[in-house]
């Protein structure tokens, strides 16, 4: 299974999506999860979801891309996509990876999707070799998990539990979209509001339910199809 990095693209302008579309149809691991035409819409995404890339462009029908960022949790690369140069300052000093001035030539977007490639390419084998092992707190204890041995995680009020290779459970104090954003990877996917999963552990999927090792797992409405995205790759 290829690694796919989950995109957001905001974006209100229909001939431009269409165009950001057709030049990310050319990089075969780049998986389009959402588009959000407003702020609204992407804040309500990024509330559940945490996408590894987001193109994102400024001037949108209420408000601008800017007033998204403070509700992005995890580390995605952003990109913003605007033809007002005027923003280039706030863009850089806001974190961003690269921005993009329309009308922006095919070269130049691919200079950009190969950087975004190099940067994802690096941070994946950090998660891989920095996050096989998690720290995690218990109560009032810090306990060692081996991420290979997390078959899934389940909401349980404002906690998360884990649910083990071993068998046994494990209650932290971290609530499911911390968790996410500690371990989020190719390896660990959000399928339900109240369910992280192991990808490497699912023994069966049979309509909207995930097996594995006997426990039955909901597939959520709202993340099926980058569910099913990433299944078929």
């Amino acid at each position: 299974m290829s690694i796919k990095y989950s995109t957001l693209i905001v974006e209100d302008d229909e001939f431009s999506v269409a165009l950001l579309e057709r030049n990310l149809s050319f990089f075969e691991n780049i998986m389009i999860e959402h588009t959000s035409s407003t702020v609204k819409d992407a804040i309500d995404f990024l509330s559940v979801n945490s996408p590894d890339i987001i193109f994102l462009d400024i001037e949108l029908p209420d408000g601008k891309g800017f007033d998204i960022i403070p509700f992005i949790t995890g580390n995605p690369t952003v990109v913003v996509l605007t033809g007002d140069e005027g923003y280039a300052f706030t863009a850089f000093e806001n974190g961003v990876f690269d921005f993009l001035k329309k009308p922006f030539t095919p070269a130049r977007f691919r200079t950009c999707m190969e950087r975004i490639e190099h940067s994802q390419s690096k941070r994946a084998t950090s998660v891989e070799n920095d996050k096989a092992i998690l720290f995690v707190k218990s109560g009032v204890k810090h306990v060692k998990v081996n991420l290979n041995e997390l078959l899934f995680a389940e909401a349980v009020n404002d906690y998360a539990k884990l649910h083990l290779s071993n068998g046994k459970t494990l209650l932290i104090n971290l609530s499911l979209k911390e968790l996410l954003q500690k371990i989020q990877s190719l390896s660990f996917l959000q399928v339900h509001r109240s369910y992280i999963i192991n990808m490497q552990q699912i023994d069966l999927v049979e309509n909207d339910t995930i097996n594995i090792k006997s426990n039955d797992i909901p597939i959520g409405k709202t993340f099926r199809t980058a569910f099913q995205k990433i299944l078929n790759t």
